[in-house]
């Protein structure tokens, strides 16, 4: 992997950079998602692309319709008349007629739709709003419907009770990757968004198709037609028309490593050891999961990685809630000896679209092993017309989970205790990292696994350390570019060193660890905090 120059790489500018828009969050609500979209073109974190300013035209207006809203309010208590009166009492404003439509956004791949709703999201400033994924939501959707059937305590119908539930908790929802591939769900989704759509819940949903094409040739499809018909009155549809899949422009780490062979596997094995070289027990891990236990092959808890074969996950009977729970538990995955794929294994293609969709969603780090490239691990035509449709949605998935731009942003997921822990000790004077500490942190910041820490990689530490020295993110890129090359250009006396220090190269780990209080010396003196 090529190390950065010594400016942060122009690629983030043109890639969507989920980190930065996050990083909106505290500011966003005073802004529409036009105004934040402009500011992050400005900023150079997104490119202006021409369907998705069109596309803002209905997310603009729907912004304003939902902030002027009065949205059915939440009932916490029981009135006289039993809790179905007091439901129906407290959505009374939110009924038929009154609530804005909704957005049903679709189209391909990679094109900004996802992006889109979140703009959408986070301008939003009032409570009990809800983003969730389709698999996230239809799991908890089950899960609530069987424990009102063993607890007893709903007699009859369950899906009255779960729409109150809901709308007491959001009226706002904001649906990611809608499809329906499963006659249950394509049933109880009719059922229930009927009933929700009755009592005032608006709904922003992204999918990469059309609502005609919702079910598509699924069993007794003509029972759940009224939901597309529904859907189509309840929500603007619009097709997003972009050219670009952006989660392809972004810079590729060795993540992802083909063909099949005694090479990929050493390198997948010497970086799953240097990932949890500070954890000496890697030995086999159970995930505690509803009452059952899901066994993990290789695992480090303290490090959060964890080690699977393809069979594992998707030649066994394992879904959307067992992957769900792996992403959860451990930041970084390897999934080894992924097979080329045909017709013929429709049931291990299906696990392995929702293993992606769970680990990409979660912003989970994985590591991949496979016989073929991304784009040809599916071979031959034919099958279920969805599952082949989700399966360029995979491709893309895959392609940006090995991009330094999707890195960099599930490392910031989750961070270990030992980051913060050492962290919390650097408010109380300077010290040298412990070798341990040395290797978490490191772990944490090389986010391609490239063993060698680029410019981009340096900025995040620094808007780190920014934060728990001044309390706010004052970093330019000048500051960076100034303190990086302090680390990579600071005489040492060591002659043999000192002729590496090259400018556009990378810091390796010795000078990580030696540099590291170089790096919190410069914020706190250099770094004005002026945020």
């Amino acid at each position: 992997m090529a190390t950065s120059a010594w400016s942060v790489p122009t690629c983030r500018r043109l890639m969507l950079r989920w980190s930065h828009i996050r990083s909106f969050a505290s500011t966003s609500s005073q802004k529409t998602p036009r105004e934040l979209y402009k500011s992050l073109v400005d900023r150079g974190q997104l490119k202006e692309d021409p369907s998705q300013q069109k596309a803002l035209d209905l997310i603009e207006e729907l912004h304003h319709q939902v902030m002027a809203y009065e949205a059915p309010s939440s009932s916490e208590s029981k009135t006289e008349g039993g809790w179905m009166t007091s439901f129906i009492s407290s959505v009374t404003k939110g009924s038929k007629g009154s609530a804005p439509r909704g957005i049903y956004l679709w189209g391909g791949v990679g094109c900004g739709k996802t992006m889109l709703m979140d703009l959408f999201y986070k301008t939003i400033d009032k409570p009990r709003k809800r983003r969730v994924h389709f698999h996230a939501f239809m799991l908890d959707l089950h899960k609530r419907m069987h424990e009102l059937r063993t607890t007893g305590n709903v007699k009859g119908d369950p899906i009255p009770h779960i729409t109150k539930e809901i709308i007491e908790e959001c009226w706002l929802l904001c649906f990611d990757e809608f499809q329906v591939t499963d006659i249950a769900d394509a049933l109880v989704m009719r059922r229930l968004f009927d009933s929700l759509w009755e009592q005032g819940l608006v709904v922003f949903a992204t999918s990469n198709r059309p609502p005609d094409d919702l079910y598509y040739n699924g069993i007794q499809r003509e029972l759940f037609v009224p939901f597309i018909d529904e859907c189509k009155e309840r929500n603007e549809v619009h097709h997003l028309l972009s050219p670009t899949d952006y989660r392809l422009m972004g810079t590729k780490a060795a993540t992802y490593m083909s063909p099949l062979n005694d090479t990929t596997q050493k390198q997948a094995e010497d970086l799953f050891h240097r990932l949890t070289v500070t954890d000496p027990d890697t030995s086999p891990k159970t995930v505690e999961l509803n009452g059952r236990t899901l066994k993990v092959p290789m695992g480090s808890f303290r490090n959060g990685v964890a080690w699977f074969t393809f069979a594992d996950l998707c030649a066994m009977p394992k879904g959307a809630e067992d992957f769900i729970a792996i992403a959860d538990t451990f930041p970084t995955v390897f999934v080894v000896d992924v097979p080329t794929l045909t017709r013929n294994e429709m049931n291990q293609v299906r696990r392995f679209i929702t293993l992606v969709d769970a680990l990409y969603e979660s912003r989970t780090k994985v590591v991949f092993t496979a016989q073929s490239y991304a784009h040809e691990l599916f071979v031959g035509d034919g099958g279920p017309e969805d599952e082949l449709f989700a399966f360029d949605r995979t491709v893309s998935r895959l392609t940006e989970m090995q991009s330094l731009e999707y890195l960099e942003m599930a490392g910031r997921r989750e961070e270990p205790t030992i980051k913060g822990n050492m962290f919390a000790s650097l408010r109380q004077g300077d010290r040298k990292l412990t070798d341990e500490e040395a290797q978490d942190l490191w772990n944490f910041y090389d986010a391609d696994l490239n063993n060698e820490m680029t410019v981009l990689e340096a900025e995040l530490l620094m808007r780190d350390l920014c934060q728990i020295v001044h309390g706010c993110d004052c970093i330019t890129e000048d500051h960076v570019t100034e303190a990086f090359s302090r680390i990579t250009h600071s005489p040492t006396g060591n002659k043999e060193r000192d002729a590496r220090a090259e400018p556009g190269r990378g810091i390796n780990r010795s000078e990580f660890r030696e540099g590291f209080g170089h790096l919190v010396e410069y914020v706190r003196k250099e770094v004005p905090a002026n945020c």
